[in-house]
C-alpha cells in the first residue's frame, strides 16, 4: 500500500495513539505499516502517522489482507481463510471456550491471531532478527493471557481457544505450500512456525502462572 499523497485528506494517528487504539505494540504496528497494511506519511520532523481508516478497518474486520505475493504471504491468506470458514461453523459456536468471549471482545482476540500469523511469516521468511520475533512471539503470548484472564477464560479455555488459531495457520501452511517444494523444505517450515507459536503458548502460560501468583 503506498504512502499517501495527500495527508491532509485523510485523518491520521500518532505511534502511541494507533497502538493504543489497536492495542499492539510498537514492532508490530511497524510491521504492518512496512507490510503496507496501513498507509503511512512522515512528517517533516521525521514521525510516523498512520491513516485512521485502515486503523478502523482492522478494528472493525480484525481480517486484514495479508497477501504479498510470496509463498509466506500465501500461507497467510489460506491461515485466515481457514479461521474465517472455522469461525462460522456451529461447532466452534459450541465450544467453551468460544462461548465465555463476549462478541464485542472476539475482535480483539482475532487481532491476536493475525499478529501470530504475521510473526510466523516473517520468522519463515527472515525478514527480522530472529531473536526479535521470538521475543514479540513471546510478549503477544502474554498479551493474549492477560486478555483472555480478564474476561474470566481458565488457562484451558484459554490454550483452546490458541490451538484454534494455532491449526488454522498449519492448515494455511498445507495449502499454500507449493507441490514442487522438498519434504525437507516443508519440514523445515513446520519448525520454524512451530518455533514461533511454542514461545507464544509459553507466553500464554507465563502471563496465566503470574496472576495466579499475585492472586489477580
Amino acid at each position: 500500500m503506498a504512502k499517501a499523497a495527500f495527508p491532509e485528506q485523510q485523518q491520521w494517528a500518532s505511534l502511541g495513539e494507533a497502538c493504543q487504539m489497536l492495542q499492539v505494540n510498537e514492532a508490530t504496528l511497524r510491521r504492518w505499516a512496512d507490510k503496507g497494511l496501513v498507509r503511512t506519511y512522515r512528517t517533516p520532523g521525521g514521525h510516523r502517522r498512520f491513516a485512521m481508516s485502515d486503523l478502523k478497518a482492522l478494528t472493525e474486520q480484525a481480517q486484514p489482507a495479508a497477501g504479498d505475493g510470496s509463498t509466506q504471504g500465501a500461507m497467510a491468506e489460506a491461515a485466515l481463510r481457514h479461521i474465517r470458514r472455522r469461525l462460522h461453523q456451529r461447532t466452534v459456536f459450541s465450544q467453551a471456550w468460544y462461548e465465555q468471549i463476549p462478541e464485542q471482545d472476539r475482535t480483539r482476540l482475532r487481532l491476536f491471531g493475525y499478529r501470530i500469523l504475521t510473526l510466523a511469516s516473517d520468522f519463515i521468511a527472515g525478514r527480522s532478527k530472529r531473536q526479535n520475533l521470538l521475543s514479540e512471539a513471546r510478549s503477544v503470548g502474554e498479551e493474549y493471557g492477560a486478555e483472555t484472564s480478564r474476561l474470566g477464560l481458565p488457562l484451558e479455555h484459554a490454550a483452546q481457544a490458541f490451538a484454534f488459531f494455532r491449526n488454522s495457520l498449519v492448515q494455511g501452511l498445507q495449502e499454500a505450500t507449493p507441490r514442487e517444494d522438498t519434504i525437507t523444505s516443508v519440514y523445515r517450515t513446520w519448525l520454524q512456525v512451530n518455533t514461533i507459536t511454542d514461545e507464544v503458548l509459553q507466553g500464554i502460560i507465563r502471563s496465566y502462572d503470574k496472576r495466579y501468583s499475585t492472586g489477580r
